[in-house]
């Protein structure tokens, strides 16, 4: 049975989906049939490849940002906001990355546990794949890493970093692995058997 692939609905629906889940659920899989990537062995990591290498898969969505702050607006306000300010009312092309304002953070960052990190971040038209080595992913060598990411974390546990107008080029020029279109992502997705 063939599946018709929709690349409209593919992107929609991946920018509706809920953002604790989306990656777990929809990005990582893609990314290991993308890859060639085996299921993780546990649950410390995302991927591991045919040589036993460990890879852990994280994704934004990048989205202009919200103003909606209640410093600036009555409670009511916030709330009709909301009708106004869906994702698929946010989203943009890749085109226009260095212009709008936008913060794609990428976070819970366990160096401890992957060889590879595989960081994804979806723009309206297309996804961009990006890699780098653990021994990359450091304080001075990765722009704007922070090994911190929550409070109670303790220092160089679980990190972060941010990616923005100011500091995508930077991710493009060292990280970029490669970019696909909605097409593409729903082609990888068909082929994945139910559970």
């Amino acid at each position: 049975m063939s599946t018709r692939i929709e690349p409209d609905q593919v992107r929609d629906g991946l920018f509706l989906a809920a953002s604790r889940t989306y990656a777990e659920q929809y990005v990582e899989p893609f990314i290991r049939r993308k890859f060639d990537l085996l299921e993780p062995d546990g649950n410390d990591h995302d991927a591991i490849d045919r040589s036993g290498r460990r890879y852990e898969i994280k994704a934004s969505k990048v989205m202009r940002r919200r103003k909606n702050s209640k410093k600036t607006r009555p409670l009511l306000d916030r709330v009709y906001f909301e009708v106004h300010s869906s994702p698929l009312k946010r989203y943009f092309d890749a085109s226009q990355r260095f212009d709008e304002d936008y913060l794609a953070n990428i976070q819970n960052v366990k160096r401890d546990h992957f060889d590879f990190l595989i960081y994804v971040l979806l723009f309206r038209d297309g996804v961009w794949v990006f890699q780098a080595p653990r021994d990359a992913i450091a304080k001075g060598k990765f722009l704007n890493w922070s090994d911190k990411h929550g409070r109670y974390d303790a220092e160089g546990k679980s990190g972060q970093f941010p990616i923005n107008r100011l500091s995508i080029q930077w991710h493009e020029d060292h990280c970029l692995h490669c970019v696909m279109d909605y097409r593409e992502v729903g082609m990888l997705m068909a082929l994945e058997a139910p559970q």
